[in-house]
């Protein structure tokens, strides 16, 4: 089973305005669908109430290969602002639906080209609620 995420109503709402209000998941791409069903069974909590060491849009976090140990600081955003060169990643990214609503210390996999990669949220460097940037 999965585990349940956290998120703010403000990125809930955004959220399910761009996937849509279609229930019929078979014809969303299964990362779409996947993140669909995480967002359903959310905790749902206000922008000024999310803990600050949880993904939320617009975050940045550090993360530690498990394999190999090394750490990479990656940026969840909207599909539109996603820029691999700036380290910043689509929530609707294999990566960007696995790390939004965890918090750190938590353990997320996602595919990567020799299989399946484990990484720990070592830190949320930056979460946008926690400095009052509740809109972004």
């Amino acid at each position: 089973m999965e585990k349940k995420i956290i998120i703010t109503d403000t990125d809930y709402q955004r959220l399910i305005g761009l996937i849509g209000f279609t229930t019929e998941t078979q014809k969303m791409p299964e990362r779409v669908a996947q993140l669909f069903r995480a967002l359903r069974n959310a905790e749902r909590v206000l922008p000024e109430q999310v803990p600050e060491n949880v993904v939320t849009m617009n975050s940045r976090v550090l993360l530690k290969d498990l394999s190999n140990r090394r750490e990479a600081e990656l940026t969840i955003t909207y599909p539109q602002e996603a820029d691999h060169r700036e380290r910043k990643v689509s929530v609707f990214s294999s990566i960007g639906t696995a790390l939004l609503g965890m918090q750190a210390g938590d353990i997320v996999s996602w595919k990567v080209p020799v299989g399946k990669g484990n990484f720990q949220i070592l830190k949320v460097t930056y979460q946008p609620e926690s400095v009052g940037d509740y809109y972004l």
